[in-house]
């Protein structure tokens, strides 16, 4: 295998709740806005304080009776009714990796307790505790395969494999593997372009690009990027901290994750029978060198506006895909051919001035209201 080259080291998700409660206006407020989402079938735009974001027409698991979206740069947010159960861990949020990647761990963090701070959610440092964390690591690694017997861990530690077929000259390969179960502690080591290039997540070759050219190396869709993410769990962080706090765990960040690495390892083949004693991999003494430098602190620029426009001309080109998808299965449903779809589209024309007729003075107000959900959902 080619020597790797570290492409992105960072944490990659965080989840908190917060003992508190939220208040009479914005419950007022969340109350309003889901009733129309329900009602519409899709998440509705909202505003309090100043802060623009989505509110599912649902609740969710845990008691929670409202999911806010603040964006794709954003985070998702589980609110319960106030004072409604005995719990009183009323609010949740879980961090998605994109702000995590271009704004750093202890920005995010602050960012989220800001939110909460406007809203008007009043908490205090104890009243916040961490529930999951988790830490990726992303290497150019030309000819890296997984090899399932090269994972030396305890005996008990399960193992899961994603054994798709990939269709390359190399014909069938693992393409991840899980080691440990949520919510303890879980290691995952996966094809990262290829989740990358599936799930349309093109903001990964901006940031991989900045140690690419550091390196000398030109990154193209053929470039063979595996990730290395290192999860902790609920019960992982309550084994290492027994406090579950920020300052805990910010006085030592490596500690939860150097744990973690020390239970499974990636061996190098060897001829000696025990497994135990085989050497590390070069890839997996990368990743342990890289753990122990981990800090919350976070020194890098990114152009997030230029990411989120981005992330918005990815979203425009999905719907032009699906609009499509949607005129040909329709013009199927119909029995008729290409040649008949210009006066399928006029009748489509037509239907939608119809339907937008149909809502009268209502018509402005529902734009408004559409346009901004797209804002919500790009606002950097």
């Amino acid at each position: 295998m080619t020597a790797p080259i570290l492409l992105h080291a960072g944490f990659d998700g965080l989840d908190l709740s917060y003992n508190t409660q939220i208040g009479p206006d914005l419950h007022n407020a969340l109350c309003a806005a889901k009733a129309v989402a329900a009602e519409e079938r899709r998440a509705q735009p909202a505003t309090f304080a100043g802060h623009g974001f989505l509110v599912e027409g649902h609740g969710a698991r845990g008691g929670y009776t409202f999911v806010v979206n603040t964006g794709e740069l954003g985070a998702l947010w589980w609110f319960k009714e106030p004072r409604s159960t005995q719990d009183p861990w009323g609010v949740r949020v879980s961090c998605r990796a994109l702000p995590l990647a271009v704004h750093g761990l202890e920005a995010v963090k602050k960012s989220l307790d800001d939110f909460l701070t406007d809203l008007g959610i009043v908490f205090t440092e104890v009243d916040r505790r961490i529930s999951r964390i988790d830490y990726a690591i992303d290497f150019l690694a030309p000819g890296f395969e997984i090899q399932p017997e090269n994972f030396v861990c305890h005996a008990r530690r399960s193992k899961a494999l994603d054994g798709e077929f990939s269709a390359d000259q190399r014909g069938t390969k693992y393409n991840g593997i899980r080691i440990g179960k949520m919510p303890n502690a879980q290691i995952c080591i996966y094809d990262k372009r290829r989740e990358v290039i599936d799930k349309r997540k093109s903001f990964w070759w901006e940031i991989w690009a900045r140690r690419a050219q550091a390196n000398g190396v030109k990154l193209s869709k053929a470039s063979e990027i595996w990730r290395f993410e290192f999860r902790a769990g609920r019960d992982a962080i309550t084994k290492c901290l027994k406090r579950k706090t920020w300052e805990a765990f910010a006085n030592d960040p490596p500690l939860l994750f150097q744990k973690i690495a020390h239970q499974t390892r990636l061996a190098e083949p060897h001829s000696d029978q025990n497994r135990a004693r085989w050497p590390n991999s070069t890839l997996w003494d990368h990743c342990q060198k890289t753990i122990d430098e981990i800090s919350v602190a976070f020194n890098l620029e990114y152009d997030v506006d230029q990411i989120a426009k981005q992330l918005h001309s990815e979203y425009l080109r999905t719907l032009e895909k699906q609009t499509v998808g949607l005129i040909v299965s329709q013009a199927c449903a119909y029995g008729i051919g290409a040649k008949d779809i210009p006066v399928m589209l006029e009748q489509v024309g037509l239907d939608v001035s119809e339907a937008l007729a149909a809502k009268g003075d209502d018509v402005i107000e529902y734009f408004a209201r559409r346009a901004a959900a797209v804002r919500s959902k790009f606002r950097t």
